[in-house]
């Protein structure tokens, strides 16, 4: 198989919701490690008048990772470069909006955290959602 037909074959394989699933439980974790992280570097985990908590943490990681994975399931149905280019969407998405918490908060912990939680779930969504070779083409 060529290069340019393992490509094609990669690109037109349907949205992988467990694959989905795995970036999530990873996003999650991950943001959850950041919380740590930051309350016991004394973040108050106030934002914009708000409470963060662990919980809102993983709401926050996990609803945007649904709903972006149901989307892209949907657009591949007919557009079979739908899960590379939501990829990247979902990608500049969280790099484009992880500047916000750093106006949100007045403490460094707070915002830096949260700023961190949008990358981990752009690049854990982009892993997740990005179609893969096959073995046997690459």
């Amino acid at each position: 198989m060529s290069a340019t037909s393992s490509a094609a074959t990669a690109a037109a394989r349907p949205v992988n919701l467990v694959r989905v699933g795995l970036g999530t439980i990873v996003a999650v974790v991950a943001n959850l490690a950041v919380f740590a992280m930051a309350s016991g570097a004394g973040a108050s985990w106030s934002a914009n008048g708000q409470s963060v908590n662990a919980a809102l943490v993983v709401i926050a990681t996990v609803i945007p990772m649904a709903i972006g994975g149901v989307i892209t399931a949907l657009l591949a149905r007919r557009w079979t470069g739908a899960a590379t280019v939501m990829a990247w969407v979902g990608l500049a998405f969280a790099v484009v909006s992880a500047p916000a918490p750093l106006f949100a908060s007045d403490d460094a912990a707070t915002k830096w955290a949260l700023a961190a939680m949008h990358v981990v779930t752009g690049v854990a969504w982009f892993v997740a959602i990005r179609p893969r070779r096959s073995a046997a083409g690459a």
